[in-house]
Order: C-alpha cells, then structure tokens, then sequence
C-alpha cells in the first residue's frame, strides 16, 4: 500500500515559518513575503521567550519557592543538572516534568501497536504525544487551581509557625551547618579542585562575555535613540512629528526588530556556551540564552524610561531647540553612564547566578555518586521537628553548605574577571541608516 502523505509538507511554501514544542504537534505557517516573515519570527521568538521565562522573572516569592520545588523534586529522581524544564508557567512546567517520566513507558507499550510505517507512524505518535501533553496539562492546571485554597492555608500557618521561633531556628540552623561543614569539608574540597577549578575560569569568561556582548548592544541602541531625538529636536520639527519620536523611543525595549541587535549577541554564543556546560550536566542553555535577553530588555526599559523622565523635568517651553537638544544631550550622558553601572552590577548578578545554576548541581551529584551527600544527624533530628520540619530541614542546610562553599569560588572568579572588589552579590541573569538598518539575513528558520 502507498504511504500516505502529509498534505501540509507537499505544498510549496515560500516563506515558512515553524513553531516546534518537545510534546505538541509542531506548527507551520506561512508568510507573505520576506518581511513579513522576518517581522512574526521577530515577534513570536520574544513572546516565546517572555513566556518561557514567566516564573523566572517573577518578583514573587511563590515562584522562586516551586521552582526550588521542582528542581529538588528532579534531585530526589536522579535528575541533578539544571535544564530547560522549567520554561512555562507553572502548569506547563508541572507537564513538562510529568511528560519526561511518562515518555519511555508511553513509547514502549505504544510504538509497537501503531500502524502504519514511516511518515503515516510518525504521524500518529505525534498526535498520540499530542493528546496526553493536553490531557496532562489541562489536569495539572485544574490541580493547581484546586490547591490555591489550601497553599494559602499552609503558607498561614507555616508563618504562624515560623514567626516565633524564627532566633531559635536560626541558632539551630547555625549549629547544624557547623557539623555539616565539617563533615563535608575534605570531600568538596577534593570534589572542587579535580572537577571544578579547572573549568570555572573559562565557563566564568564565556558567560561575562556574553552578557557584556548583550550589554554593549544595549548602550549602542539606546545612544542611537537618544541622538536621533537631539537631531530632530534641532531641526524644528512640528509637535506631532516630535511627539511621534518619542514615542518611539519610548517603545524601543519592547520593538523586536531594534532590540534584535542586543537579543542576537546571546543567542550567536548558545552553540560555544552548551559546549562549555554541557559537561557539567547543564542542559539549560536556551533559559539561559533567554536569561540573558530579558535582561538587556530590562536594563534597556530601565535606562529608557530614567531618560524621558529626566527630559520630562527639564525640558520647558522657556527653550529654543538648540537648548533644548543640548539639555538632552546633558541627560542622555547621565544615562548612559547610569546605564554602565546598573549594566556591571547585572552582568554580576547574572553571571553568578548562572554560574551556581551549572556548578552547584554537579558538585551535589559529584558528592552523592562518592557516597559523601548529606547523612542524618540524629542529635539534631528531635530539635528541627520542634521547629517545624517544613521550613528547616538537614537536607535544605547541607544544600546551603555547599552553596556557600562555592559561591566563594564563584565570587574569587569574579572578581578576577571584571577586576571589582570582592563584595559578594545579593543572593539568589550611529547612523540614523544604523536605526533602521534590518539585522543579519532574514532565512526562514525555527522560532
């Protein structure tokens, strides 16, 4: 019998446009023309990211809590390296995880029943994959909506719980890090100076020099903008042009085609950055090519709205435009330079962030492989239950000892790297032709 074809792959498509998912059906679309094409790739590939990257960029307590969830929830599985499961909401997050330890046993009992052969097969396992991913992701969505009720209850008590006895857990906490750090002291530092230390200057290095590449691109952009506008200031123009530049300016972060400049200087090092981590069991290198764009989109939102405030309050009517776009151009060097030093402190925050996210999973699973990972403490046991076992447990501490251990490391790094002092971070990412100018090539590609 004929194969059957899939009509869509038959049909000439000049400018296409695919939208791929790890359990969906992937999605083909079509463009009129070039530009077209190039503008929804632009567009689609930022509101992919900023959905991606949903629960990262959340202020919220309660995201960094289930991320921290999910992540020893994979440790407990044997899964230590970070990776991009964590792209979504909290729902697709929960249905990624489930689906990666639902797919063997689903491939195995279902592949042999499918009829059919090649293209028709394929075909088939992609709509079956398709309907469980719905399946599992309208049922953890329902779940976590069912749980609200009870996690604000739990989150009640449990500060009714803490509060009280928050000096005595601290004490606690101090007295079993101590032990811990005895017990773990020999076998890190061993762990440190064979696996590590050799590789932590240059993984260090490559991602300063990502972030610094994003970074320069948005200093690059941002004083184009401001140029732009101290020109048309100076040529007189009518109010609704003039009002029309600014508004603009003011929409720069968020045009994808502008921001394209700084968002391509992560995303050309994914390839170098996977290669340097993967080793380490990191698999998170498109979050953390995202990481790095919603940072320079961040850092370019911040320094846009600082410069029309600024302008805003001194600018009057009392002006001609020549003073007028000389008082710009006074503003737009504070900016700029307020820009550099908001850009260093992120760039350091980044980097370190990232750096324990390929690090810190290694060394857990480095110590735990020797027979070295965190054991029980049965002096201690009796006294974290009378505290409350829910905020303060062994294995939460001795996660906490390793951390601290190697964000000396990290922090040693850095220093040397950006040649700053070594206060450690808060815990925890011109023409006016060149302004229109489109970014390099506009092939059709991957979202």
């Amino acid at each position: 019998m004929q194969e059957e074809t899939d009509p869509l792959l038959e049909e000439p498509v000049s400018f296409p446009l695919f939208l791929q998912h790890p359990f969906r059906r992937h999605l083909c679309f079509s463009a009129a023309t070039r530009e077209a094409q190039r503008a929804w790739r632009l567009a689609l590939q930022c509101g992919i990211r900023l959905r991606g990257t949903v629960l990262q960029r959340s202020q919220a307590p309660a995201a960094r809590a289930f991320l921290d969830s999910v992540r020893l929830y994979r440790q407990h599985r044997g899964h230590f390296g970070e990776d991009d499961v964590t792209l979504g909401s909290d729902a697709e997050v929960l249905s990624a995880v489930l689906l990666r330890e639902l797919l063997p046993a689903t491939r195995a009992q279902t592949l042999p029943a499918l009829r059919g052969a090649g293209r028709a097969r394929a075909w088939a396992w992609t709509e079956l994959l398709d309907a469980v991913y719905a399946a599992v992701l309208a049922g953890a969505s329902a779940g976590l909506r069912a749980f609200q009720p009870e996690k604000d209850e739990l989150l009640a008590s449990l500060e009714r719980t803490i509060r009280p006895d928050v000096d005595q857990m601290l004490q606690l906490q101090e007295r079993v890090a101590e032990r811990l750090r005895a017990d773990v002291q020999a076998p890190l530092r061993s762990c440190l100076r064979r696996k590590v230390d050799m590789q932590l200057s240059q993984v260090t290095q490559a991602l300063l020099s990502t972030v610094d590449a994003a970074l320069e691109a948005v200093r690059t952009l941002l004083a184009q903008g401001m140029d732009r506008l101290s020109r048309h200031l100076r040529g007189n123009p009518s109010g609704a042009r003039l009002r029309r530049e600014v508004y603009e300016f003011g929409e720069m972060p968020w045009d994808p085609e502008l921001m394209q400049k700084c968002y391509r200087e992560a995303e050309r090092r994914r390839g170098s950055l996977a290669q340097l981590a993967t080793p380490f069991g990191f698999l998170g290198t498109q979050s953390l090519v995202f990481g790095v764009q919603d940072l320079a989109q961040q850092l370019m939102a911040n320094a846009v709205a600082t410069f029309l405030q600024l302008a805003d309050q001194c600018l009057t009517t009392s002006l001609d435009c020549h003073q007028a776009a000389e008082q710009l151009g006074r503003v737009g060097g504070r900016v700029l330079k307020k820009l550099r030093s908001d850009g260093e402190s992120a760039q350091r925050r980044c980097v370190r962030g990232w750096l324990l996210c390929i690090f810190l999973p290694f060394v857990l699973s480095e110590l735990q492989r020797s027979g070295r990972a965190f054991r029980k403490l049965p002096e201690f046991e009796g006294d974290i239950l009378a505290v409350g076992s829910q905020a303060l447990t062994i294995e939460g501490i001795y996660e906490d000892v390793i951390r601290g251990v190697l964000l000396q490391k990290i922090d040693q790094e850095l220093k040397k790297g950006l040649g700053t002092s070594d206060t450690p971070c808060p815990h925890v990412d011109d023409s006016e032709a060149a302004w229109h100018q489109e970014g390099a090539g506009g092939q059709a590609g991957d979202v």
